[in-house]
């Protein structure tokens, strides 16, 4: 009897380490977000162009921006990644200024011009290559915007052309997001009940034994 009474002890306390183990320690969401729109502005005097759907190019006047839907970003998100491929090579501009801003808009918009506050400077490696990404950390912003959008705007005094939603190598430029997952509640609510209702039990038995 006391072999069982412990056997049951022990169900009993698993049950409710692996309760509480699930809400203390919930599993990372990843989440890759692709852009809604993406492309090149033209901000020489006089031309303020916006090419939308083409390369992501950054030239002196000529800035890259790329656009993402907050829609999948659930939360406070523990790290953000912004990654940028080569679509063509050399890239002559090795340090790139990366911006950033919320808007409302989800298409390039001549408005996206010269805008964002400058988040600090993405160093590429010398030897990236096609496809190959160089990411920059963006979790503080991403998780301060209240917009349906986030943007970052690129600019560098070189040339750097970088994978775009239409013209890319795989994949154009990306959010990688990690977030901690919510611990389900049915699992974690079935989880304690069994926990529960095993300490219950070996309490009435307890009892009637004494």
């Amino acid at each position: 009897m006391k072999n069982k009474s412990m056997a049951a002890s022990g169900l009993a306390l698993a049950l409710l380490q692996a309760a509480m183990a699930a809400h203390a320690n919930p599993t990372p969401v990843q989440t890759v977000v692709k852009p809604t729109s993406d492309g090149s502005l033209y901000v020489c005097t006089g031309c303020n162009t916006v090419s939308d759907g083409a390369y992501v190019l950054a030239s002196t006047y000529i800035q890259g921006d790329v656009k993402f839907s907050m829609a999948g970003l659930v939360g406070p998100q523990s790290q953000v990644l912004l990654t940028l491929n080569p679509y063509a090579e050399p890239l002559f501009g090795k340090d790139v200024a990366v911006y950033g801003y919320g808007t409302s808009i989800a298409a390039l918009d001549a408005s996206d011009a010269n805008a964002g506050t400058y988040l600090g400077t993405l160093a590429l490696p010398a030897n990236l290559g096609y496809g190959q990404d160089a990411s920059f950390d963006v979790t503080n912003f991403v998780n301060s915007v209240r917009s349906a959008y986030v943007a970052f705007n690129l600019r560098t005094t070189g040339t750097d052309v970088f994978s775009s939603l239409e013209y890319n190598y795989g994949h154009p430029s990306e959010l990688l997001a990690t977030a901690a997952a919510v611990p389900e509640p049915a699992n974690a609510s079935l989880m304690l009940a069994g926990a529960l209702a095993a300490i219950a039990g070996l309490t009435a038995r307890r009892r009637r034994v004494t």
